[in-house]
C-alpha cells in the first residue's frame, strides 16, 4: 500500500497520506514538528520529527 509523506518547511509540519483510492487518500495526518508522526502499514513505526524542528 502506498504510503506519502510530505514535508512542509514552511507551515513546520509533516503529513502521512495513506489508504489511497480512486478519489485520492482516504486518510491523513498532519503533526507539527517536534511531535512524532505515526507511519501505518506495511512500515508501521513512528517518525521523530524533533529534526525537522531544527532544521526549520
Amino acid at each position: 500500500m502506498p504510503v506519502y509523506l510530505v514535508v512542509d518547511m514552511q507551515e513546520h509540519e509533516i503529513t502521512c497520506f495513506s489508504d489511497p483510492s480512486p478519489q485520492g487518500y482516504r486518510a491523513h495526518r498532519t503533526v507539527s514538528f517536534g511531535t512524532p508522526l505515526p507511519v501505518p502499514a506495511p512500515f508501521s513505526c513512528e517518525i521523530d520529527t524533533t529534526a525537522f524542528k531544527a532544521a526549520g
